[in-house]
Formats: C-alpha cells, structure tokens, sequence
C-alpha cells in the first residue's frame, strides 16, 4: 500500500470515523456537564 493510498483504506477510514464519532461524544457529555440544557428536567 503506499502513502496516497493510506488514506482511503477502508479499515483506516472505518478506524479514524470511529475515533471521530468517540470524540464528538466525548464533547457533548463535558458540554452537558458544564452547560446542561435549561429546557430538560433535570
């Protein structure tokens, strides 16, 4: 595989999805710690 090609490799795409998927929730779960949304019960 070369150095172009890496980038569009499915399991690395599938692997870099997943860890940006894993991020984006990491963030909403501090948001909603620090700024919890007002119009939820809480």
């Amino acid at each position: 595989m070369s150095i172009d090609e890496f980038d569009t490799f499915g399991a690395t795409v599938r692997t870099l999805r997943s860890f940006i998927a894993g991020w984006h929730d990491f963030v909403a779960l501090i948001r909603d710690v620090v700024l919890p949304n007002p119009d939820i019960a809480g």
